[in-house]
């Protein structure tokens, strides 16, 4: 069921997505209301299920860990799949799961030491379910250019830069008490500074700072919202694009476009059988094809050609577990 949100219910989630730990108080500002207002908007858009969790984008390539996407088509088997679906959420480091219609049936993203780690995950999970899985493929991420919920507004009047999540490795420490604070943040990141520190027997004052160095490491990059976007009347693509050659200053065009199409909410790039991965939002299928041939056209000197799926579901698994606890 689709849900009609006036403008004033669009722009909080939209200021949430872009930082979900903003105060009540600067979030009324920002959308000019009251802040009893603010508070009872995001409780009904909460108890409609439109908000469905507050993220911390945490990012374990900046304590170490390479990112890892696994591709696979599968026989229509529904019990075999619903035991392949719960096999894969439980699998360490897995960060991010979808369920698709269209070139992929389902995908991951997981994060892993090292090749070798990775490798047997992916031979553990191509032994255990040969006799269901179709086709599969394995990518290594290069980075992420995650943008703000842009296509919930009117207008895109947000020109600012994107998230980059991923990007280079870096061996950052990070003790006891820093992991403590990213599996509660991972889980809800509205967590007050006073319930954190409750929680983890410290103090307001050293979880303010701990919170403020994992940011600066970029170990924590945003604090964003969840939401249930086909209540909104929305539906999310994911377009495999191939390269005939992408030279520097095209990729620097691309970036520039993507900034620029409100639709666009994440650009991927990776190493794999294509070159990069553009995920969208669009009332149907109508529209992503419009968005598409838009992006062909200007692009037609280095765009070869595209596949597609439907993402039906958007599942993040860092947040559902304990996590770099040892």
């Amino acid at each position: 069921m689709t849900i009609k949100l006036d403008k004033i219910d669009r722009q909080i989630i939209y200021e949430l997505d872009k930082n979900c730990r903003i105060s009540d108080n600067q979030l009324a500002k920002k959308v000019n209301r009251t802040r009893e207002a603010i508070r009872q908007r995001i409780k009904k858009l909460q108890k409609e299920k439109v908000i469905l969790g507050f993220i911390t984008s945490i990012n374990p390539s900046k304590f170490g860990y390479t990112f890892y996407k696994l591709y696979f088509q599968l026989k229509n088997k529904p019990k075999e799949r619903e035991k392949f679906y719960n096999y894969m959420s439980k699998i360490p480091g897995m960060y991010w799961l979808g369920g698709n219609d269209g070139v992929w049936d389902f995908h991951t993203t997981m994060y892993a030491k090292n090749i070798k780690e990775i490798n047997k995950i992916k031979n553990e999970i191509f032994t255990e379910f040969r006799e269901l899985i179709i086709k599969r493929d394995v990518g290594i991420l290069v980075n992420v250019r995650q943008y703000p919920k842009r296509y919930l507004l009117e207008e895109n009047k947000d020109n600012s830069e994107p998230t980059i999540f991923a990007d280079d490795i870096i061996n950052n420490q990070i003790d006891q008490l820093d992991k403590k604070l990213l599996n509660i943040l991972a889980q809800n990141a509205r967590t007050s500074l006073i319930e954190l520190a409750q929680k983890t027997n410290s103090t307001v004052d050293i979880i303010r700072n701990r919170i403020k160095k994992l940011e600066k490491k970029k170990i924590i990059l945003q604090y964003r919202v969840a939401i249930d976007h086909t209540k909104l009347g929305f539906e999310m693509f994911k377009a495999f694009i191939y390269f005939n050659n992408l030279s520097e200053k095209d990729e620097k065009r691309l970036f520039e476009y993507s900034k620029q199409n409100k639709n666009i909410i994440y650009l991927i790039r990776q190493l794999s059988a294509w070159d990069v991965e553009l995920e969208l939002m669009a009332k149907n299928y109508q529209e992503f094809s419009n968005i598409m041939n838009e992006l062909r056209k200007e692009f037609d000197d280095v765009i070869r050609n595209y596949e597609f799926c439907l993402m039906k579901e958007d599942i993040w698994t860092f947040g559902d577990k304990e996590i770099l606890l040892e």
